[in-house]
């Protein structure tokens, strides 16, 4: 199964634009596929602010993020652009994910916008979830279907559905669709799934 990288980070008051620039020159540097999204509505109250989100792709296997990892601690000019970014944040974050399904999108879809629903599958439920899920991501999917995806870490039943979109309406149109066929989900997860969503500023297509 293939693998991304989320670094999340909370910029500092007065910070976001500043750090937004040094997460796009970090991004480039990796030369890895991926991109950044702002937040358009955040989904945690508690938070100052919500975080910028860069994601890295192009990972194959677990090896490629060690090699990944350990290019980095071994280069000591990657290892001051992550610091000096680390400087204009409160909180950074970073979260490996294996990717169970990939987003799909028809050719000349130019996605702006992002969807990303977070939820937690009761203890010993996971794999029906995402069963699930996958079945629900048929169901709905047509040219554009949804990536469907899990940390390595943190609550182990823990599973993300990312949707993207060319604007709110229709990420809105998509969750529409998708809610005609969510019934069974209830019963497999522990609480009321959380929704983040945010804007692609950002593509690197290496």
């Amino acid at each position: 199964m293939p693998y991304v990288i989320n670094i999340l980070r909370i910029p500092k008051a007065g910070k976001t634009f500043e750090l937004l620039e040094g997460m796009k020159a970090a991004h480039a540097a990796t030369g890895r596929p991926g991109g950044i999204t702002v937040p358009i509505s955040g989904a945690n109250p508690n938070n100052t602010r919500p975080a910028l989100v860069s994601m890295v792709r192009g990972f194959d296997t677990l090896d490629d993020v060690d090699s990944f990892h350990n290019a980095f601690i071994s280069n000591a000019e990657a290892q001051k652009r992550q610091m000096a970014l680390e400087e204009l944040c409160d909180k950074n974050n970073y979260v490996i994910s294996e990717t169970l399904a990939s987003p799909e999108s028809s050719e000349g879809y130019e996605a702006t916008v992002v969807s990303r629903v977070v939820m937690t599958a009761k203890p010993g439920k996971a794999p029906e979830l995402i069963k699930e899920l996958l079945d629900i991501r048929e169901k709905v999917g047509g040219d554009n279907k949804a990536g469907i995806s899990r940390p390595i870490t943190g609550p182990i039943g823990a599973v993300r559905v990312t949707t993207l979109g060319t604007s709110l309406q229709d990420l809105d149109n998509k969750r529409a669709e998708t809610v005609k066929h969510t019934g069974g989900v209830g019963d497999l997860i522990s609480a009321s799934p959380v929704r983040y969503l945010g804007r692609i500023v950002y593509r690197n297509q290496a």
